[in-house]
């Protein structure tokens, strides 16, 4: 009898510990901040807006006040802010494959990072697609124009990253479409080609 009650403890407790470690977000005066399970602030009512409901993993995504308007930011659960999110249709950014994209604030290019807080791929790139099939299209030579609410790049040639950041088709390409089912469409002036992935390694 005794060791089915301590087995009934057991498992009881495991679950409380891992909810115990996530929080969850609260509005106070305006003002976003996280709380425990228990209500303890971790951390404090001083964000504008925040994307992340439940703080389960590494990261959160929010909106410092004192920033400008759209600008997202991943913090981490010491509160320490880690880099500034690209902005995606007014949110942050898509997670593909375990990634989204990162912005360097000062240069304003673009690169890769985790949601445990690690910057994977170092903002380098004009501009770069979200990963899809383990590589991302990015764009070297072009430039923005509005295009509508959105911004659209043109001009400029197209290549292939891995996911490490390792270039893995060279930019010679006019247009270059996702990866989906193992293939992308690609164009160089009016000719189509079609490129598999199966020929390449991904790293």
């Amino acid at each position: 009898m005794i060791k089915h009650v301590f087995i009934c403890l057991a498992f009881s407790f495991i679950p409380f510990w891992l909810f115990s470690q996530t929080w969850f977000l609260k509005e106070q005066n305006g003002k976003f901040g996280y709380v425990d399970s228990l209500g303890s602030v971790r951390i404090p009512f001083e964000y504008s807006f925040a994307y992340t409901d439940t703080f389960s993993n590494k990261i959160a995504f929010v909106v410092a006040v004192e920033l400008e308007k759209g600008k997202i930011i991943a913090i981490d659960k010491n509160n320490k802010k880690l880099f500034t999110v690209f902005n995606f249709d007014n949110a942050p950014d898509y997670i593909e494959d375990g990634l989204f994209r990162i912005v360097n604030d000062s240069t304003g290019y673009i690169g890769f990072a985790d949601m445990q807080g690690n910057i994977i791929i170092s903002p380098r790139f004009f501009h770069v697609d979200s990963f899809s099939g383990g590589f991302a299209a990015f764009n070297v030579g072009g430039e923005f124009e509005p295009d509508g609410e959105y911004t659209a790049v043109l001009g400029g040639k197209w290549g292939y990253i891995g996911n490490t950041g390792k270039e893995v088709f060279p930019a010679i390409f006019d247009k270059a479409s996702p990866f989906e089912n193992g293939k992308a469409r690609v164009q160089i002036g009016e000719d189509v080609f079609l490129l598999m992935i199966e020929v390449y390694n991904k790293k």
